[in-house]
């Protein structure tokens, strides 16, 4: 166990401190309930430090948290963030009971407090230990009128028909990326010399680096000409990586899948897309060119090796950009001006006509009578 987790770990081990000590501050001149002030989660409390997972439970999708040793750690078994999972069971310990609300179901919606998945649903959170379940929550809105940094929020223990009104709010990830762990493959665009991406029915596209970052764009179609911007934004799959959501290798992924490959000094990265184009998994592979670049390849492949990660959208749509996405449509080139076209001139006389003014048969070489 390094230092960092033994703090982390240390840090869900005083909640209840922490917690008691945030709730005894409060000045509760008037009891708008019989319960409040109190704990909202005492058992969370008290157990924090045995904590052994966390599911999430928001619309119709479920995010689910394990502890594995001394990390936490993805249904898929990908690492997440431990100060992400101190900040929500912390934030979830320190809720205090402030004011009791209905406990009618028909009027939970009102509040963001029905079932997770259905109209005006809630967010659940459910707590687990080894012992088994420590608390299970469904979250509402907020409220900023309480008196305290965080504000509000209307909650409902599952099980229970009574709602309320808790001091404090439940810090949860803004979107389902900010848990996991982030990639980066501490390649500059600088860095990279060549980009091409194949397969997938769509054709080439490749590019290489003349100058450090700036990317020309190879086997330019005819009557097209190359939108600079877009060929540099080929680049972003690496030096600026980010993913949304991650899962467990699916399996080998299809010859012929679409994939796009960088050379950078000493390393080749690819990123090879698995399942529909549109839904952007890929696989992550990293390769050695250069004995020197051999650890940072390895390290690459320990954090990636049985992971498909799911691009964000506009990195989706890089991956199936074909060689007329990274150009335009090439000008027609000007046409050559007549005698006639030209400020001042008379007009052109077609061949075989009398120019303008004269009569048929009139002009040089005519004869006269």
């Amino acid at each position: 166990m390094n230092a960092r987790q033994l703090i982390v770990l240390a840090g869900l081990a005083i909640v209840s401190v922490a917690a008691t000590a945030a709730v005894m501050k409060t000045n509760a001149t008037t009891v708008a309930s019989d319960r409040r002030g109190e704990a909202v989660l005492p058992a969370l409390r008290s157990q924090a430090n045995e904590l052994a997972s966390l599911t999430i439970r928001d619309g119709n999708t479920t995010f689910a948290v394990e502890r594995r040793d001394n990390n936490f750690v993805s249904d898929a078994g990908y690492p997440v963030k431990l100060d992400t999972v101190r900040e929500v069971v912390t934030s979830s310990a320190e809720l205090g009971f402030e004011e009791s609300r209905t406990s009618d179901p028909a009027r939970y919606g009102d509040l963001g407090l029905a079932d997770p998945g259905g109209e005006n649903g809630g967010k659940e959170i459910v707590f687990r230990a080894g012992s088994g379940e420590i608390a299970d929550i469904i979250l509402g809105n907020r409220d900023a009128t309480v008196g305290s940094a965080r504000g509000g929020q209307y909650v409902r223990l599952k099980g229970g028909p009574q709602t309320w009104l808790a001091r404090g709010t439940v810090q949860l990830p803004a979107n389902r990326a900010d848990w996991f762990v982030p990639i980066d493959f501490n390649v500059k665009r600088s860095e990279i010399k060549a980009l091409e991406m194949t397969g997938g029915d769509l054709g080439a596209v490749a590019a290489t680096a003349a100058q450090p970052g700036e990317f020309t764009l190879q086997n330019v179609p005819e009557k097209r000409t190359p939108e600079s911007f877009k060929v540099s934004q080929l680049a972003t799959l690496f030096d600026a990586f980010g993913f949304q959501d991650v899962r467990r290798r699916t399996g080998p992924a299809p010859a012929d899948a679409r994939h796009i490959t960088a050379e950078a000094d000493g390393l080749r990265l690819t990123l090879t897309n698995v399942g529909a184009l549109s839904d952007g998994w890929v696989q992550i592979k990293a390769e050695a060119t250069d004995d020197a670049k051999r650890e940072q390849a390895n390290a690459i492949t320990t954090k990636t090796d049985g992971f498909e990660f799911r691009l964000p959208s506009q990195q989706t749509e890089i991956l199936s950009w074909t060689a007329n996405d990274v150009t335009a449509e090439a000008p027609e080139p000007p046409t050559a001006e007549q005698p006639g076209d030209q400020p001042g001139a008379p007009p052109a006389t077609p061949p075989g006509e009398a120019p303008t003014g004269q009569p048929a048969g009139a002009g040089a070489g005519a004869t006269k009578p």
